[in-house]
């Protein structure tokens, strides 16, 4: 038995670690860590220290290394007990033993996601020993949901049974129907759907590695494009709201390809205008030429994640490209869809399935899928956050013959293999919620103006200040803008009588702010003078020196807002 945690509580604040930083329990269920309290606490006692007498405590269990669990009498509030006793010299830290939620890793029920050794290598598909993505680990906290993976490739098969596909453009007939064309490359973008999203959980066939992923489909290979088809085909992506970009696709070769401006201007595109100016991801296949391709002035861009093939014994593919542009390596020669009359084949008697797909073509969509569950579980991460992500998480492999240098980037390899769990993991970050507002004077004073807030609620405890913006008299071109660190901002003195003023405030971690405040307005007047009266009423305003309560960023945080992260080698 639990007790299911008291909402109306006027005071659920846990302090689960060791310093001050409290959590309240609300917010840890609305979470879904956290199913309620058992009633007791759990601590650990500090070396040379005994269990002190507690009124309250009707019994203790002794665990390994100096933890404890206090049985508390009917009738004790755990919560309160476990603050009082969070200073008690006797406790390095104490908490209520709270009930947690825990549930099986995340794996889709589809039938051949047993063959899929790329995703899961616990025996698959005559794979053992086979190194794959971790990709269970990151489907813990995501699977892709809300965000759009853009195929721009050969076309795709729009009803698929395990695809969910949206249309774009086709650049080679010049129509909205961007179905596979008859040519030999018909079936490529089938797969490379498959393999970035197709639609786990369903009973059928495969999963994608963003599986619960939307996907949509451009056709640009298959025949004739120009330079401008290229640009709109990118263009179109992001404003179609694609938060990744995949490209499996090439000019053939290696050093044969002419710059161009416009290879220039559709990845500002992308950087400058994909999810809102946060910017949507752009992943390109390497090439299967076997040749070093850093003479290809597309791939060298800065914002493409350009990707090399590993086979399943974790080293490069032969014909796999390389080159100083590799960013990261992922698997290939994988399970995948197919276009379900002709294709590659068939799969388990399906022809809607295919195994083997290979090539660098199949590498870079395992990457996009990455990035798609990256960006769900952080919609605010910048396109550069997610690269400096992707390769400060990578794995390094074939130490023997990957020419790994001082910085741990290879020519082969990049950062290394991607690792989906540690890349989804550490860039994990929920935003903070609005603050509320408790400035509760309608009227107030020159000499005395107060703009105060309760401290925001976030789940990763990283808020390290707040940014306030406010204007005068419903002009919002007079926006004043300021940080500070404390959950209040002193304009005493500042703003002068018969102006009224319009605020709101957003907590602030190292991925940017949260949610806006609702937006409060009040009026400035001159004090009394007849009888020094305060026409307001006595009400008590917010204090002036009140931390946040929060802890400063981690470093690791830090270096990913810097962008302090491996990088690959520059020519």
């Amino acid at each position: 038995m639990f007790l299911l945690v008291a909402f109306g509580l006027a005071d659920d604040r846990v302090l689960l670690g060791e310093g001050p930083e409290a959590t309240s329990l609300a917010e840890l269920v609305r979470s879904g860590m956290v199913k309620g309290r058992s009633g007791a606490l759990v601590g650990q006692l500090r070396p040379g220290h005994a269990m002190p007498a507690v009124a309250g405590v009707n019994g203790v269990d002794a665990l390994p290394d100096g933890v404890v669990r206090l049985r508390l009498a009917a009738g004790t509030d755990d919560l309160a007990l476990a603050r009082r006793l969070h200073t008690h010299p006797a406790f390095a830290w104490i908490h209520p033993d709270l009930v947690l939620n825990l549930v099986p890793s995340r794996v889709p029920d589809d039938p051949y996601y047993v063959d899929e050794w790329h995703l899961d290598n616990t025996g698959q598909g005559g794979r053992t020993g086979s190194v794959d993505i971790n990709a269970p680990t990151a489907w813990d906290m995501a699977t892709g949901a809300g965000v759009t993976i853009a195929v721009l490739d050969s076309g795709v098969q729009l009803d698929h049974p395990d695809l969910v596909v949206q249309s774009g453009h086709d650049y080679i007939d010049d129509d909205d129907d961007a179905s596979p064309g008859a040519d030999s490359s018909g079936p490529h973008g089938t797969g490379v759907a498959g393999i970035a999203g197709a639609r786990g959980n369903n009973a059928y066939g495969v999963a994608g590695v963003a599986w619960e992923a939307d996907l949509y489909a451009i056709r640009l290979i298959g025949g004739n494009t120009t330079t401008s088809d290229l640009y709109s085909a990118f263009s179109e992506a992001v404003d179609a709201g694609a938060g990744v970009l995949n490209n499996s696709w090439g000019f053939g070769g290696c050093g044969q390809v002419s710059d161009s401006a416009i290879f220039t201007q559709m990845f500002k595109y992308a950087e400058r205008k994909g999810r809102g100016g946060l910017g949507s991801v752009v992943v390109f296949a390497a090439g299967n030429d076997g040749c070093d391709n850093s003479d290809d002035p597309m791939l060298s861009n800065d914002a493409a994640v350009v990707v090399a093939a590993l086979e399943w014994w974790d080293q490069r593919a032969s014909y796999s490209n390389w080159g100083d542009d590799i960013r990261i390596a992922a698997p290939t020669s994988i399970l995948t869809t197919d276009i379900t009359s002709g294709g590659y084949g068939s799969y388990g008697g399906d022809d809607a399935l295919a195994d083997g797909f290979s090539g660098t073509s199949g590498a870079s969509p395992v990457v996009a899928g990455v990035v798609a569950l990256m960006l769900e579980a952080n919609p605010r991460a910048t396109s550069e956050q997610v690269r400096d992500v992707l390769c400060q998480t990578a794995r390094r492999n074939d130490l023997g013959g990957a020419d790994w240098d001082e910085t741990g980037w290879s020519p082969y390899y990049g950062c290394g293999s991607i690792d989906a769990g540690a890349a989804v993991a550490t860039i994990a970050n929920a935003a903070p919620a609005a603050p509320v507002p408790r400035l509760v004077r309608d009227v107030v004073f020159p000499e005395h103006i107060l703009l105060g807030w309760e401290p925001a609620v976030d789940a990763d405890g990283d808020v390290s200040a707040y940014t306030v913006e406010y204007w005068l008299d419903g002009d919002e071109e007079t926006v004043v803008t300021t940080t500070v660190t404390s959950d209040v901002l002193d304009l005493s003195d500042q703003l002068a009588a018969g102006i009224e003023v319009t605020w709101r405030v957003a907590a602030l971690d190292p991925w940017g702010a949260g949610e806006w405040s609702v937006e409060t307005r009040f009026s400035i007047e001159d004090p009394p003078t007849s009888n020094g009266e305060d026409p307001a009423g006595e009400v008590e305003d917010p204090p002036g020196t009140c931390a946040t309560g929060r802890s400063p960023p981690s470093a690791l945080a830090a270096l990913l807002v810097a962008g302090a992260v491996r990088r690959r080698r520059k020519r």
